[in-house]
């Protein structure tokens, strides 16, 4: 025979048992507890691995209106009969553009997107250039002609589509480079005619009001959301270029800034377009307050569109 308090702990336990089973449990609870891992690995997948490599370009330039920065990247690639060597102060991803069609276009849009600073030189076989361009992305910038004045050298040397040498100014500094060539399959404007105010190709189409429009949307939408991968995909990087841009050092500073561009509303209007060019207009604040009419400048890449450059003006 059970004794009374026995009796009374078996009472005890089977209502505490019927009150368990008679309530009902919360889809929060139901969930399994492993609640953190898959948020970890979900974050790792937004955030792609750093991109890195060799630095291919070294050098330093100074000068008063221009500014003073180091160069450690940049392309190559044929024009004609020469070599444009195109060098940057920051990082560009420059191995996965070495195939791209447009090389220069893609180049020029992450000179916009990184703020960064370039010289850039067209060598004739001999190693020679004409000219020697420098500036900064929203800064100032020079094209200096040769006029017998010899105010810089160079020197190039190309075997097994490489391009490596030297450029050497006598004022303002000098860079050396080691460069895959690239051969554009479209029609490229190097960023020395671009500074020169040759900045389309006239055998190109003009790209339509319905497509520039488009693409000025997604980017501007992508902008103020902050959403980088969308951003680089509006701004016309497919997946592989996009990856290796967002993996680059300090890549999300500059994005951060380069959104800032974009204003709000900033409805897109007063479209122009030319022969391998096209413009449209944005207004209001950005998020400082501080008020623009901005135009934002779309080039073509066969049937991409790319913003490779947007002209800031404060009112």
């Amino acid at each position: 025979m059970k004794t009374p308090w026995v009796r009374a702990a078996v009472a005890c336990a089977l209502m505490v048992g019927a009150l368990r089973c008679g309530k009902k449990e919360s889809p929060e609870a139901s969930k399994p507890a492993q609640t953190e891992a898959p948020r970890a690995a979900q974050a790792a997948q937004e955030k792609p691995q750093p991109y890195t490599y060799p630095a291919p370009v070294k050098g330093h330039y100074q000068e008063v209106n221009i500014g003073s920065f180091d160069v450690v990247d940049g392309i190559a690639y044929r024009s004609g009969s020469g070599t444009v060597v195109f060098v940057t102060s920051k990082p560009i991803a420059s191995p996965v553009l070495a195939d791209s069609p447009c090389p220069m276009t893609e180049a020029r849009s992450l000179l916009d997107l990184r703020d960064a600073s370039f010289l850039e030189v067209t060598l004739d076989g001999a190693g020679r250039s004409k000219y020697f361009a420098a500036g900064k992305a929203f800064g100032g910038s020079s094209r200096e002609e040769e006029v017998g004045s010899r105010s810089w050298s160079s020197k190039l040397k190309a075997n097994a589509g490489r391009a490596a040498g030297s450029v050497r100014h006598k004022r303002y500094g000098s860079f050396e480079f080691d460069l895959p060539v690239s051969t554009p399959s479209l029609p490229e404007v190097s960023q020395g005619d671009w500074v020169h105010g040759n900045r389309s190709i006239a055998s190109a189409p003009a790209p339509s009001e319905q497509a520039v429009t488009a693409a000025y949307r997604s980017a501007h939408d992508a902008a103020l959301k902050k959403d980088w991968k969308a951003l680089l995909a509006a701004l016309g990087f497919d997946e592989k270029k996009s990856a290796a841009i967002r993996g680059l050092a300090g890549i999300d500073s500059d994005l951060a800034v380069f959104a800032d561009r974009f204003l709000q509303p900033g409805d897109a209007a007063e479209f122009t377009a030319q022969p391998g060019k096209a413009y449209v207009r944005g207004e209001g604040t950005n998020s400082k307050g501080k008020k623009f009419a901005n135009f934002y400048h779309f080039a073509p890449c066969g049937d991409r569109l790319l913003l490779v450059s947007i002209a800031e003006n404060p009112q």
